[in-house]
């Protein structure tokens, strides 16, 4: 059965084919806005879609003294991704740390606790001034069907989270001045 990082790197693929390396960079932007793995996770789930017959790899002669693998979708591939793109997400449990730490809050020194969320206030906020800037660099939506548009779509869900996080913690932050 193939893990969500297998169908994140065959959706990366089906866009074209891509090195062991070129992959990770793919997944930086846009699926850094919900999705990360490292080199390491991407090499271990490559091995396995090789086995399952779901990516093909060619080699080309490398920069340095290793041929370097290029890798595409196979038509097992293509079908599963098509196949697993509606099917409904898996139960997953939540686990925000940030939000256990609130539950737990009442135990805080009121200052480190305003401390910590004028900190993520700052990430938060930081974090959607830069996709802000990439939403105005790319204009508005591309039509549906263009490889771009699910780029789009994901970064208008990045900007939807963090737009959140960052409410909420102006609103804690509210909180414990009041509290003060």
């Amino acid at each position: 059965m193939t893990s969500t990082l297998g169908f994140a790197i065959l959706a990366v693929l089906a866009r074209g084919e891509r090195t062991g390396y070129d992959i990770a960079a793919s997944m930086r932007r846009p699926l850094s806005y919900f999705w990360t793995a490292g080199h390491s996770q991407i090499h271990t789930e490559l091995q396995k879609l090789l086995a399952e017959g779901l990516v093909s790899y060619e080699t080309e002669a490398g920069p340095g003294p290793q041929d370097k693998k290029i890798y595409r979708l196979t038509g097992e591939g293509t079908a599963a991704l098509r196949g697993w793109i509606t099917d409904p997400p898996r139960e997953r449990p939540e686990r925000d740390e940030l939000v256990l730490k609130t539950y737990a809050a009442a135990l805080a020194d009121p200052a480190a606790l305003r401390r910590l969320f004028a900190d993520q206030l700052a990430k938060h906020e930081a974090r959607l001034a830069e996709y802000e800037r990439e939403e105005e660099a790319i204009g508005g939506p591309p039509g549906f069907g263009d490889p771009r548009w699910g780029n789009y779509a994901a970064l208008r869900c990045g900007l939807g989270y963090e737009r959140h996080r960052a409410e909420w913690c102006r609103w804690m932050l509210d909180q414990l001045s009041e509290s003060l």
